[in-house]
C-alpha cells in the first residue's frame, strides 16, 4: 500500500505527468481495452490526480442544470425552429417543382416513400448514436462515448453505400410499377438517381447532428439545418428554371439543390466526426446503436405504410378526398414537425438522466415535455377549428376540396392534444432503452388503430373516416400512460429513489473497500463498469504469502451496496492453487510447494460522513 500511495503523491506533483500517463495506460491495459473508471467521478480522471482524459469530462453537461424546465427551454427552441424551417423548405420545394410541371410533381410523389426510407435509416441510426452517447456520458464513460461517435460515422457511410447501390439496381423497376406515364417515369428516375446516390450528406449530417445534440449542443445542428434548407430554397428556382449562364435543368435541378443543401449541412456539423474504433469494438457499438435506434427506424417507416394505406382507402371516394389528406399533412407539419424537434431534444436529456439513475428527474422531464407539447398542439387545435377554410385556400381554390376539407380539418384537429401523449411517451421508452413498448405504441397508433378504424368508418361514409384520427390518438395515449405508470412503479416511488436522507437532504453513501485477487480484478472491474459503478483501482500486496492483490474503492449509495456485493461474489471466486512458498528449507535454492486457497474478496463497508463531486 505504501508504494501505491507514494505513486499517487508523485502523480499529484505537476512534474510527473509522464509518469501519470504511463500509470493510467497500464491500468487501462489491465481492462483489456475497456474504459478504465479509475476515479470516483465521471470520466477517466486518475484518482486524486485531477488528470483530465477528455475535454468533455471537464465541462459541466447542460443536462445537469437544476431546473428541468429551463433545460428544455434552452435546448428545444433551436431544434424546433430548425425543423419548422425544414417543413417550410419541403413545401416551397413542392411549389417550385409544381410550377415546372405536373409530371414533375407526380414524380416527387412517387419517390416520397423512398425518401422517407432514407430518412428513417439515417435518423434512426442517429437516434441510436445519440441515445448511447448520452448514456455513456451519464455514466462517465467518455472513451466509449467517443467510440460510439466514430462507429456512427462509419455506419452512416455504409448505409449511404448500400442505398446508392440499391437505387442503381431497383430504381427503374420501382418507378415502372408506380406509373404508366413514360414522362413521369423518366422524371422520377432522374430525380431518384440523383437524390439516392447523393444521399451521403443526409446520412452523415443525421449522425453528426445527433452527436452534437447528445452533448447538449442544439445550436450547431440548428444552424446546419437552416443553412441546408435555405440553400435548397435559393437553388431550386435557379437550377430548375435556369438563370443567366446556368442552364435550365428541370427536375434534375431540384434534385441537385436538395443534395447541395444536405452536403452543406453535413459540412457544418463535421466537427462531430470521430475516428472509428477497431473492428471488434465497432461490432459491439453497432449492436448497441441499433438496439436503441431500430424503434425510431420502424416508426419512420410506418409513416410510409399508413400514408399509402389511407390514400388507397380515400381513392375509393374521389381524388379530391386524397387531396384533402395531402393538404392536411402539409399544414399539420407546421405543428407536428416542431413537436418532432422536441422529441429529438428529450432523447439525449432522458438518456443522460436515466443513466445517472435520477429517476424522479426523468419523470419531471416527461411531465414538462408533455405540457410543452400540449401547449404547441393547442395552437394547432385553434387553427384547425377556427380557420380551416383559410388554411385550405392557401393551397387550393377547388371548391369541392374545400367543402370536404373544412369538416375534415375540424374533426382531425381534436386529435392534436391527445397526440402530445401518443408521440412523447414512445420517445420516453426509446430513451431509456425499452424499445419494445416504444414499438408497441407506434404500431398501435399507426397500424393497429388508425388504418383499421379509417377503413371501418369509411364503410359508413367519407365524412366519418376522419374520426379515426382522434380515436387512434386517444387509444394510443391511454395505452402509453398505462405502460409509463407501470414503468415508473418498477423504479419505485420518488422517495425510494432518493434513498434515505440526512438532515441536509444528501443521499446516504457507503464506501466499499474490496481487496481481490489480481487474477479476478479484470473481470470484477469490467462487471462493475458495465453496471455503471465508479471506483478507484489500486495495486496492493499483503498476506503471509505476500501475494499481489488489487484494492477497489467503490463509492455508492446505500441501497446499491447489495448489487455491488453480488457482482463481487460472481467474479471473485475462491480456488486452490499450488504455489512456491517463501519459507526457506535447509537447501536455499529449493522452494517448498504449498496448496493454498486464493481468490475471493475481503470487503469492508464504511459509512461516508461527507460526499461531494467537484
Amino acid at each position: 500500500m505504501k508504494k501505491s500511495l507514494c505513486s499517487l503523491d508523485k502523480i499529484k506533483d505537476g512534474g510527473y505527468n509522464r509518469f501519470a500517463k504511463s500509470q493510467i495506460g497500464r491500468m487501462k491495459e489491465s481492462y483489456g481495452g475497456a474504459d478504465c473508471p479509475i476515479s470516483s467521478g465521471p470520466g477517466d480522471s486518475f484518482a486524486g490526480g485531477g488528470i483530465s482524459m477528455s475535454k468533455v469530462e471537464t465541462e459541466k453537461n447542460v443536462f445537469d442544470t437544476d431546473r428541468v424546465g429551463s433545460v428544455l427551454l434552452h435546448i428545444a427552441p433551436p431544434v424546433m425552429l430548425a425543423q419548422l424551417i425544414q417543413s417550410l423548405y419541403n413545401i416551397v420545394d413542392s411549389f417550385f417543382v409544381g410550377q415546372y410541371s405536373a409530371e414533375g410533381l407526380t414524380a416527387l410523389s412517387i419517390l416520397y416513400p423512398v425518401q422517407l426510407i432514407i430518412t428513417a435509416v439515417a435518423v434512426g441510426t442517429g437516434v441510436g448514436v445519440n441515445t448511447l452517447i448520452s448514456r455513456y456520458d451519464g455514466q462517465g464513460k467518455a472513451k466509449r462515448a467517443l467510440g460510439t461517435a466514430g462507429t456512427g460515422t462509419m455506419l452512416a457511410a455504409i448505409s449511404w453505400l448500400v442505398f446508392a447501390v440499391l437505387s442503381g439496381l431497383l430504381m427503374a423497376p420501382f418507378v415502372g410499377i408506380s406509373t404508366q406515364s413514360s414522362v413521369v417515369a423518366q422524371e422520377a428516375r432522374t430525380y431518384g438517381y440523383i437524390v439516392c446516390i447523393g444521399s451521403f450528406g443526409v446520412f452523415l449530417e443525421s449522425t453528426w447532428s445527433k452527436v452534437h445534440q447528445a452533448r447538449g449542443n442544439m445550436r450547431l445542428p440548428m444552424v446546419a439545418q437552416i443553412a441546408g434548407a435555405l440553400v435548397n430554397i435559393v437553388l431550386d428556382p435557379i437550377l430548375i428554371f435556369g438563370l443567366g449562364p446556368i442552364p435550365k435543368m428541370g427536375i434534375a435541378g431540384a434534385a441537385y439543390a436538395t443534395v447541395a443543401g444536405q452536403i452543406l449541412a453535413a459540412v457544418i456539423t463535421f466537427s462531430a466526426c470521430r475516428k472509428p474504433p477497431a473492428w471488434r469494438e465497432m461490432r459491439f457499438y453497432t449492436r448497441r446503436i441499433y438496439q436503441l435506434g431500430y424503434a425510431s427506424i420502424l416508426m419512420q417507416m410506418l409513416y410510409t405504410v399508413y400514408i399509402i394505406a389511407l390514400n388507397l382507402i380515400l381513392s375509393g371516394f374521389s381524388d379530391d378526398a386524397v387531396t384533402v389528406l395531402g393538404l392536411y399533412y402539409k399544414i399539420q407539419s407546421f405543428f407536428f414537425i416542431p413537436l418532432s424537434g422536441l422529441q429529438t431534444c428529450i432523447v439525449p436529456f432522458l438518456s443522460y438522466t436515466f443513466a445517472k439513475k435520477a429517476y424522479p428527474r426523468c419523470q419531471k422531464i416527461i411531465k414538462y415535455s408533455v405540457l410543452l407539447a400540449a401547449g404547441l398542439m393547442l395552437v394547432g387545435v385553434a387553427c384547425f377549428e377556427l380557420i380551416p377554410e383559410t388554411l385550405l385556400r392557401i393551397f387550393t381554390s377547388n371548391e369541392q376540396v374545400i367543402q370536404i376539407g373544412i369538416p375534415a380539418f375540424r374533426i382531425i384537429g381534436t386529435s392534436f392534444v391527445p397526440a402530445a401523449f401518443s408521440l412523447i411517451l414512445p420517445v420516453f421508452f426509446q430513451s431509456i432503452g425499452a424499445a419494445v413498448p416504444s414499438v408497441i405504441l407506434s404500431l398501435t397508433r399507426q397500424i393497429g388503430c388508425l388504418i383499421p378504424l379509417f377503413w371501418l368508418f369509411s364503410r359508413i361514409g367519407l365524412a366519418y373516416t376522419w374520426i379515426a384520427f382522434p380515436v387512434a390518438e386517444c387509444v394510443t395515449g391511454t395505452l402509453g400512460m398505462a405502460l409509463y405508470i407501470r414503468c415508473i412503479k418498477s423504479w419505485g416511488s420518488p422517495q425510494k429513489q432518493t434513498v434515505q436522507s440526512t438532515g441536509q437532504g444528501d443521499v446516504v453513501m457507503k464506501m466499499i473497500t474490496a481487496i481481490v485477487n489480481r487474477r479476478d480484478a479484470a473481470d470484477a472491474c469490467s462487471a462493475l463498469t458495465e453496471a455503471g459503478y465508479y471506483f478507484t483501482r489500486m495495486a496492493s500486496s499483503g498476506g503471509f504469502l505476500s501475494g499481489g492483490n488489487t484494492t477497489l474503492l467503490i463509492g455508492t449509495e446505500e441501497r446499491l451496496v447489495p448489487q455491488v456485493m453480488e457482482i463481487l461474489r460472481l467474479h471473485c471466486s475462491r480456488r486452490t492453487e499450488a504455489i512456491s512458498s517463501p519459507i526457506q528449507l535447509a537447501t536455499p535454492s529449493v522452494s517448498y510447494p504449498a496448496q493454498v486457497t486464493v481468490g475471493g474478496a475481503t470487503v469492508f463497508i464504511s459509512d461516508v460522513t461527507a460526499f461531494e463531486k467537484i
